[in-house]
């Protein structure tokens, strides 16, 4: 059985949207983000953030620029 994760790191999430980790931290404070803060670590779910991604399309979050 392989063993493969289904939390990334903020580094991996923006590689993965390609995406900057500045963006990617905004992303995280969005209400309904998959994601997970343990103190200082963010983890965020891997599988989540792909249906996630598909079911927000052209919406930006409660953040500003």
């Amino acid at each position: 059985m392989e063993n493969e994760r289904i939390g990334i790191t903020v580094d991996e999430a923006a590689q993965l949207l390609g995406i900057g980790k500045n963006l990617m931290l905004k992303l995280v404070t969005v209400p309904g983000f998959p994601s997970i803060r343990f103190k200082r670590k963010i983890i965020i779910n891997k599988n989540k953030l792909k249906q996630w991604f598909d079911e927000n399309p052209g919406t930006y979050g409660n953040y500003k620029y």
